[in-house]
């Protein structure tokens, strides 16, 4: 009787485990059936915020209106020549006209940028550093359209907004979008830049030079880069190594190397006093004097002046070119490290595609080297970054 209860009792236990074991298999069935459905059900929108914490801000006409400050730094800086490129007598008239400069964003334009944001954030979400720094960037900005006339079609930004050109939200380029979201980088944050820029041979000069009189007036306005002031000398990527003894201090070798470089003043010159286009323009570097206007402790300075010397079209200037590669649009330092900032994305795109071809081909080496780590500038510039983000993102 006893051995029959406890048997009895024993397939009770079983048939109890086994229906249990049903309904949860079925129960989970059911939430994965759920989960399946309310995935698909998810805009890709809500992938962005529920994935990547983001929900990318779009301007509209009204907003967007915003932007342009009569007495904003851009607007203000403009003399006739910038007036006339841009088909207009005064700034009241240039206001008023970009005021009209911009475009309201369909839905499906939206829908289509967001797609594209979330595809680029999930093939560089395994870079952890990476994809931080250009997660945080995309929950800072908004994005505007403009109409093809604005800036002459091209991408700029003012304040944290980029304002793309209409073709984007068709056809969207990760290179375009993280070339902007670099000068927004380099308008909130310039103190990032400033170890950067002197080690690729920039030298900030914050006072006119004499000779330059005529030429000023003619260089192009760029809302991305507002200072006439930079420098640049071809001893560009040995002060780099040089170790200084103080701490912010330049070592006494680094101020000889830059006291044998030959400095140049580099714009983009209008090509008449009342040009018609801002296109119409010559990339040109020209070749400054200098005279030591040290203070006899260490603190070398000089003062500048251009000679008329003819000037060097940037296309043609092999030194600059050798040392960034052939980059004569990007010419001030802002769009130079924004066209690196491009090379480094397309590097993180390229090391993705190549690493799931090595897997794919039983890892066979598939990686090609990369022609832009010829160019000295962008290897400064590559190290730089990575530390930067390494320690900061």
């Amino acid at each position: 009787m006893n051995w029959f209860i406890i048997i009895l009792f024993i397939i009770s236990i079983i048939l109890f485990l086994i229906s249990k074991y049903y309904l949860l298999k079925k129960k989970v069935e059911i939430e994965n059936i759920e989960a399946y459905e309310n995935e698909n059900t998810l805009t890709t929108k809500d992938r962005l915020l529920k994935y990547h914490n983001i929900t990318l801000k779009y301007l509209d006409v009204v907003k967007a209106k915003n932007l342009i400050i009569r007495d904003g730094e851009y607007l203000k800086g403009m003399n006739q020549a910038n007036l006339s490129a841009r088909g207009c007598i005064s700034i009241d008239d240039l206001y008023n006209k970009y005021k009209e400069a911009f475009i309201n964003i369909t839905n499906d334009e939206k829908d289509t940028i967001d797609l594209f944001i979330l595809n680029l954030l999930d093939d560089i979400k395994n870079d952890e550093h990476y994809y931080k720094y250009v997660q945080k960037w995309l929950q800072k900005i908004s994005i505007a359209k403009s109409k093809d006339w604005l800036e002459a079609g091209m991408p700029h930004t003012l304040d944290t907004t980029i304002i793309m050109d209409a073709n984007w939200f068709i056809k969207p380029r990760s290179s375009t979008l993280i070339h902007e979201i670099t000068h927004i980088h380099q308008r909130l944050y310039p103190t990032e830049f400033e170890d950067l820029y002197p080690l690729l041979g920039y030298y900030y000069n914050p006072v006119d030079i004499k000779g330059l009189e005529e030429i000023y007036p003619l260089n192009r306005n760029n809302p991305d880069g507002m200072s006439k002031y930079w420098l640049w000398h071809n001893s560009a990527g040995t002060v780099s190594t040089v170790s200084d003894e103080n701490k912010g201090a330049r070592g006494a070798e680094a101020l000889v190397t830059e006291s044998l470089a030959t400095y140049w003043w580099i714009g983009a010159i209008f090509k008449t006093a009342i040009p018609n286009s801002l296109t119409d323009i010559n990339m040109m570097a020209l070749k400054l004097d200098k005279e030591s206007n040290g203070d006899g402790n260490n603190n070398m300075g000089y003062i500048f002046y251009y000679l008329k010397q003819n000037p060097t079209p940037l296309n043609k200037f092999t030194e600059f070119i050798n040392f960034f590669g052939d980059n004569p649009n990007n010419y001030h330092p802002n769009e130079m490290t924004a066209k690196f900032a491009e090379w480094f994305m397309e590097d993180k795109l390229k090391h993705k595609h190549n690493h799931k071809n090595n897997h794919k081909n039983n890892h066979k080496n598939n990686h090609k080297n990369n022609h832009n780590d010829n160019y000295e500038g962008y290897r400064i510039y590559k190290k730089y970054f990575e530390n930067l983000i390494n320690k900061y993102y």
